[in-house]
C-alpha cells in the first residue's frame, strides 16, 4: 500500500519568473525546473515543481508570466490563454473573481489574472495533491519586479 506525503501548509517563498515575483506558494513543492519561449510575438516564461509519484513525476504547481502588447484587458488575455492552453473544457471551466480590484478566472485548479496591460499571469496546481484553495492568495500577492527573467528562488 502506498501513501501520498501530505503537503505542508502554506509558506512564503520568493520566486520570480518573468519579471513577475510570486512571494506567497502553497508547501509541499518539489524541484523547479524554469523556461522560457515565444509565440507569436508573445513572450511566455514558465516555471514548474514537479515532485516524484510511483508513476514517474508529476507537476505540483505551474506558474507562467505572458507579455504581449495584445493584452490590453483583462478580458482580452483570457481570450488568448484559454485557447492557447489547449485544455479539455471539462478543465477549463473558469469562474470570473477578483484579484488586486481587477477581473480574474479561477478554476477547479487554476487562476489567471492579468497583472498589468500587457502582462498576464497563471497559476495551475495539481489539486489532487496541492490545495487548489491557496490559487487565489498566490495571484494576490504576486507582483511585477520588472526584470522579465527566468526564475530565481530567493
Amino acid at each position: 500500500m502506498t501513501t501520498a506525503a501530505t503537503p505542508e501548509p502554506s509558506r512564503d517563498q520568493h520566486v520570480e519568473v518573468g519579471g513577475v515575483t510570486f512571494p506567497h506558494l502553497p508547501g509541499g513543492l518539489g524541484e523547479m525546473a524554469s523556461f522560457e519561449s515565444e509565440d507569436d510575438g508573445t513572450q511566455i516564461s514558465t516555471t514548474v515543481w514537479e515532485s516524484p509519484v510511483p508513476e514517474g513525476s508529476a507537476v505540483d504547481l505551474s506558474v507562467t508570466v505572458v507579455r504581449s502588447e495584445r493584452f490590453t484587458d483583462p478580458q482580452a488575455f483570457h481570450d488568448w490563454l484559454v485557447p492557447w492552453q489547449e485544455r479539455p473544457a471539462e478543465e477549463a471551466a473558469y469562474e470570473a473573481t477578483t484579484i488586486n480590484g481587477g477581473a480574474a478566472w479561477l478554476s477547479r485548479d487554476q487562476v489567471l489574472w492579468l497583472v498589468r496591460p500587457g502582462l498576464g499571469a497563471t497559476a495551475t496546481v495539481d489539486a489532487t495533491r496541492i490545495d487548489a484553495a491557496s490559487l487565489p492568495s498566490v495571484a494576490q500577492a504576486a507582483h511585477e519586479t520588472g526584470s522579465g527573467a527566468v526564475a530565481t528562488a530567493k
